[in-house]
């Protein structure tokens, strides 16, 4: 246990499976340190109009009513309390003006970001707030450098995103898993040219392969239709789940990757991965239950998916390590490595 009090900032995707995601730090990290979350309801649009938000949210691209909402709860009780540390679980979305008051009656902000150095370039265009953190988290070490711009390394952290490890299992058992299917899941920074690719050169050379991509609508155009590809949109967690228990591979070409919630999700269920050897992939696989390829090399995915599936045995032996390879990021393990952040801080 730790002496420090805690307050989780929390914001939650509502594309996340409820078992899933980084919100889900807020659940854990309650139980492991006595903190209390914070969820604060959006700033009404007929308060607050569109115009005005924009100038309020000028550099940062992704803060909204919702996050302004979340500033102000945290300001009211930075401003009446004492010695918390706020931990805002999304630091690209939620955090702009709250520096200002960081330190303040000994109270400290720390922040994870999720998004690749890239990513947030384009998304938050200033970094004056960075830099009043008194800390921050980092999903992926590809993210490390782009921060030591702007705060010491003494105060940014590595801590990996978490999975339930109780809820995305394997399947009773190896056999009832379809030796012919390969599941794709997503639409963040994922490769869909690369993608398409791979099932056409899949399904040329070995046809009774089928792919199964889950995704939402607004992606429909960016993968396009194939005789072998089934789309799955707004489907619930049981659905995800058999699919996690009933594909062979997950296929996922990537364009930058921090954590990923498909990736970590495989690898609970057992599913081995091939994906694109890019940002912080290397974070969250081994090679003993994936595959990683070079960027944009439709070809060489398509060869080692077909290898795969007609290697049974090695299948099985990388969905044993996959399961083991996930325990690493069970979520009480990820909580504690949290305790590292919060006494540096405090």
């Amino acid at each position: 246990m730790t002496n420090h009090r805690l307050r989780f900032v929390v914001l939650r995707h509502s594309h996340h499976s409820p078992h899933s995601g980084y919100s889900r730090l807020a659940e854990y990290g309650i139980r492991e340190y006595q903190g209390q979350a914070l969820h604060a309801k959006p700033i009404s649009r007929k308060i607050l109009r569109n115009k005005i938000m924009w100038k309020i949210a000028d550099g940062v691209i992704a803060y909204d009513w919702a996050s302004i909402a979340a500033e102000i709860q945290v300001a009211r009780h930075m401003l009446r309390e004492k010695g918390f540390i706020y931990h805002l679980l999304y630091g690209e979305n939620t955090y702009h003006y709250l520096g200002l008051i960081n330190n303040f009656r000994a109270n400290r902000i720390v922040a994870t970001f999720h998004q690749p150095p890239e990513v947030i370039k384009e998304q938050v265009k200033i970094d004056w707030h960075i830099r009043q953190l008194s800390a921050i988290i980092c999903v992926g070490r590809s993210q490390q450098d782009y921060f030591a711009q702007f705060l010491d390394r003494s105060r940014i952290f590595f801590v990996p995103l978490g999975i339930d490890t109780e809820y995305y299992a394997p399947p009773v058992s190896f056999e009832s898993r379809d030796p012919d299917l390969c599941l794709f899941v997503g639409e963040h920074l994922r490769d869909f040219p690369t993608f398409r690719g791979v099932i056409e050169l899949v399904t040329y050379r070995r046809p009774q392969t089928r792919f199964v991509a889950v995704l939402r609508p607004q992606s429909l155009d960016l993968i396009g239709k194939h005789p072998n590809l089934t789309i799955r949109m707004k489907i619930d967690e049981s659905e995800l789940l058999n699919l996690y228990h009933t594909a062979s591979l997950m296929v996922l070409p990537l364009k930058d990757a921090t954590a990923n919630n498909a990736v970590l999700e495989s690898l609970a269920c057992g599913l081995p991965i091939v994906s694109t050897q890019v940002g912080s992939s290397e974070d969250y696989v081994s090679p003993g239950c994936s595959v990683l390829l070079p960027p944009q090399d439709a070809r060489v995915m398509a060869d080692a998916v077909i290898e795969l599936l007609d290697a049974p045995d090695r299948r099985r032996k990388m969905a044993e390590n996959a399961r083991s390879h996930a325990e690493l990021f069970a979520w009480p393990r990820v909580i504690r490595q949290l305790r590292y952040v919060y006494e540096a801080v405090a």
